[in-house]
């Protein structure tokens, strides 16, 4: 008899290794992106720059209400006496809450994008030249090469109808629409599950029940069941926070290929079935630079080294794509890791060059 559809394995690609290994290429795909030599050319100075006057203002934007409630409230309780001072800091906690709960500064970095979508786009090929010619360095012999293909499809132009799938787009602007539709129904999913918590008796099973739903077809049930026990005596603002930094967390190894997936023509099932198979590695790879990302006033010099870093994950979790001419049925055998073993295992990131 088969299982009922609430309860399911871990996906091939999830393990708790997969999860390390990916926090390691997180780390280590930023220290081999630092060796670029190509990196130290004065544009891209230039971009560091800009990075860290845009990581300034993002910082402003996020503490802004912060300190501007601050002043506003203790105003009001000098004006109304101190026995006030306790709501304050009462609201002054519940608006930082809320500002993690919401990710509010992962989404201000992550929108950067958009306003860098070409050097962004840049960057990720820059660190993808530079893999191969270390790669090539060590292995002369090797016809391996992820850059001089992925560099023949056009990011400007279309894919031709008969190649393109039917969820296929290179429109700039609806991609950044469908980032703050995606962003706007995570913002409301928060709220209305942080609010439902809160209802006598039956508030306390909401979020575990939403961890459990959450987890459970991403690390299979066992593993979420645990996390609905937990759920069940943690502080709902630590659940909710740790919920928010799980959906954060994916969502940002999603946008960091960006510039891979806009370039193969995957159809959406395919690119849900890639992901699938690489849970494990993808979710710890961006699970490590979502932390990283919140470091104050380098947020977006971090996301920067975090695009760069995966082109070197992409190396290790795809084959070399073919010419447009011979793609053919090759991403439907993409949706399949058959390297998993030796990346996970680490052998693979021995063998590099680097």
């Amino acid at each position: 008899m088969p299982s009922p559809i609430f309860i399911s394995r871990p996906p091939p690609g999830f393990s708790l290794l997969a999860v390390i290994r990916g926090m390691q290429l997180t780390i280590l795909g930023g220290y081999r992106a630092l060796k670029n030599p190509d990196l130290a050319k004065s544009k891209y100075y230039r971009q560091a720059v800009k990075a860290l006057i845009l990581s300034l203002i993002v910082q402003v934007a996020i503490w802004s209400p912060i300190v501007t409630a601050k002043w506003v409230l203790r105003i009001m309780g000098h004006l109304r006496g101190n026995r006030y001072s306790d709501d304050i800091e009462s609201s002054l906690a519940n608006l930082r809450f809320w500002q993690n709960a919401l990710n509010v500064g992962p989404l201000l970095i992550s929108g950067m994008r958009f306003l860098s979508r070409k050097e962004m786009d840049d960057l990720f090929m820059t660190s993808l030249q530079f893999v191969d010619k270390v790669y090539k360095s060590k292995h002369p012999e090797t016809d391996r090469a992820y850059y001089p293909p992925l560099k023949q499809y056009d990011v400007e132009k279309p894919i031709p109808a008969s190649q393109a799938p039917p969820a296929y787009t290179s429109s700039t602007s609806d991609k950044f629409d469908l980032f703050i539709r995606k962003y706007a129904q995570r913002a409301l999913t928060t709220i209305a599950v942080y609010t439902l918590s809160g209802v006598p008796v039956i508030g306390r099973f909401v979020l575990p029940i939403m961890s459990f739903y959450s987890f459970n077809q991403v690390v299979g049930t066992p593993v979420a069941a645990t996390v609905f026990g937990v759920g069940l005596f943690a502080p709902r603002r630590w659940m909710m926070l740790f919920l928010s930094a799980f959906w954060g967390g994916r969502s940002l190894s999603r946008e960091l290929l960006n510039p891979y997936f806009k370039r193969i023509p995957f159809s959406r099932v395919e690119k849900d079935q890639w992901f699938t198979a690489r849970e494990g590695i993808m979710f710890g790879f961006g699970a490590g630079f979502y932390l990283l990302l919140r470091i104050p006033f380098v947020g977006v010099l971090v996301y920067g080294f975090a695009e760069a870093s995966s082109a070197y994950l992409i190396t290790k979790v795809s084959d070399p794509p073919p010419s447009p001419s011979k793609l053919g049925s090759w991403t439907e055998g993409q949706t399949i890791w058959t390297t998993d073993r030796k990346v996970i295992s680490g052998s693979d990131l021995q063998n590099d060059g680097f």
